[in-house]
């Protein structure tokens, strides 16, 4: 990251802006906007997949951009009026029950739907909806196991590793369903982009525990499943660019980390 070559950690540099992002970190925590990532690929994910329904050869279309920030900016709203509030999104922060699954599966749901009405939508194509939403619920199931950072040691762990078998299984299943349920609807987007995110899970269930696998599982599946969206609307990589670079910024300066990371840099033997 160029950041950390003008700001070398504990630098004078450096220690001059920390106290500033770290409070702007501790805003970012409260108001849970690194929630937008999941929320707005999922909105985008039903644009896309009402442009597939008119042409499925569709591809880097810049049309229909103002439409798609409009509907960011009204479902960024959303949550932090409605969901955020009344804690009703709260993937990641600890283990959901049975109940908060399904909530959060519905409101995946109404981001999904939020993307896909248009003037072209037509009832023939809802269904075509119901692949993402397997794919959002096993991608959900990694985010069972909460991963916290220890500012201390400067180091990433899990907070409990019971049920791991249930859960990875679970999420390595409902993604490979919506690989078939791609193919059998004809959607290269969520066919593809399942198939891709597949060996996350299935690494972390197979091989022995180990945060870094959950890291991988948690973070790449979304990433995958946002870059293919961008394949049919690449204005999506202004947003998302926007909301990466930002985090990675503030947590740099805030822990001396670079996060959100296309990479896992723990030691091996820890």
């Amino acid at each position: 990251m160029i950041i950390e070559r003008i700001f070398p950690p504990h630098s004078v540099r450096y220690n001059k802006w920390r106290k500033s992002f770290s409070r702007l970190g501790e805003f970012l925590d409260t108001k849970g906007l690194i929630q937008l990532f999941a929320i707005w690929t999922l909105t985008v994910s039903g644009i896309v997949l009402q442009m597939g329904t008119t042409d499925r050869f569709v591809y880097w279309d810049w049309n229909g951009w103002l439409v798609g920030i409009i509907k960011l900016a009204f479902v960024t709203g959303l949550f932090f009026l409605v969901f955020k509030p009344k804690e009703l999104w709260v993937a990641g922060k600890k283990r959901l029950n049975n109940n908060e699954l399904v909530t959060h599966t519905l409101i995946a749901v109404l981001f999904l739907l939020i993307g896909w009405i248009s003037s072209d939508s037509s009832l023939g194509g809802l269904l075509q909806i119901f692949p993402y939403s397997l794919s959002f619920l096993g991608v959900l199931l990694i985010y069972q196991f909460v991963i916290e950072f220890d500012v201390t040691k400067g180091e990433w762990f899990n907070v409990q590793w019971d049920k791991k078998i249930f859960f990875l299984l679970r999420s390595t299943l409902l993604i490979f369903i919506s690989v078939l349920l791609g193919f059998y609807f004809n959607d290269p987007i969520i066919s593809t982009a399942s198939m891709v995110a597949i060996p996350f899970p299935l690494i972390a269930l197979i091989w022995p525990s180990h945060v870094r696998h959950l890291q991988r599982a948690r973070f790449y599946p979304l990433f995958i499943f946002a870059m293919f969206v961008c394949v049919r609307a690449p204005w999506f990589l202004i947003p998302l660019a926007g909301l990466f670079y930002t985090f990675r910024t503030v947590n740099y300066f805030r822990y001396g980390i670079v996060y959100p990371s296309f990479g896992v840099n723990l030691p091996e033997n820890i």
